[in-house]
């Protein structure tokens, strides 16, 4: 038992020692890095996809995009200026499990009823074409004089662009537009002021920072507005806001709308 709790101790030594260079580090960068606050606007997106009640030892089955929210987040104001929601109609495994409706609380109605991703993202880029011309906005790799643009795309984690995204555009055989090439991470961001390890979800950082809640967990839309108003709280604590992830080349440019 002593050797154990010896153990246990070192490790937890180990630990702090960890998180204290991590915030002693990001605090050195932050202090000596002077940078432009030059994002104007967030595009908070967060899918909700198709899903399983499987035990970890079974071959997960593919999944995919039913629910697609983007919003537009003012991130001087904290308003969200703009929406845009869809459903999307599922081909591949097109009956909803009953834990993907109790977790998601999207019907097999609503997905029936929705058009396919192809035609989803289509509506999306029409919108974003629409909402940058509206608001004067640039969007990362669009303009030589500002690479990192004013507005950018956001999640929480990589998972929606990196992988689901990525991978069901592939299987599908979709053109995805060039835009999802860059986004930034905000759990990434979040980490970055915060002595949480990897290993904690978007509702524990909300309540870390003091948040509630506000609509149902795992509703796309909802939790796209929570992402925004968590980015905005983030950004008005002075976190640093850049892209953390670019799938393009550094020399490439994204294809025009």
């Amino acid at each position: 038992m002593a050797d154990l709790k010896e153990l246990t101790d070192e490790i937890e030594a180990v630990e702090k020692m960890i998180n204290e260079q991590r915030e002693k580090s990001m605090r050195k960068r932050l202090k000596k890095k002077k940078f432009k606050e030059q994002y104007k606007y967030i595009l908070c997106i967060d899918f909700e996809a198709t899903c399983f009640d499987i035990p970890s030892h079974k071959k997960r089955k593919i999944q995919e995009i039913i629910e697609f929210p983007a919003v537009l987040l003012n991130l001087e104001t904290g308003e969200i200026e703009s929406e845009f929601h869809r459903y999307v109609r599922p081909v591949e495994s097109p009956i909803l499990s009953d834990y993907c409706k109790n977790l998601t609380g999207i019907s097999q109605e609503t997905v029936d009823g929705a058009t396919i991703l192809q035609e989803v993202m289509e509506e999306f880029r029409v919108w974003v074409k629409q909402t940058i011309k509206d608001k004067d906005l640039i969007m990362p790799k669009t303009k030589k004089s500002n690479l990192d643009g004013n507005c950018c795309l956001m999640t929480w984690t990589n998972w929606d662009f990196l992988i689901q995204l990525r991978n069901e555009c592939n299987r599908k055989q979709i053109k995805k537009p060039s835009i999802f090439n860059q986004w930034m991470d905000l759990k990434e961001i979040f980490l970055e002021k915060t002595l949480y390890k990897d290993s904690f979800s978007f509702g524990e950082a909300l309540i870390n920072q003091g948040m509630e809640f506000v609509g149902r967990p795992h509703s796309g839309i909802d939790d796209a507005r929570m992402t925004a108003y968590l980015a905005h709280k983030l950004y008005k604590e002075g976190s640093y806001f850049r892209i953390t992830k670019d799938m393009n080349h550094y020399s490439n440019f994204n294809r025009p709308f």
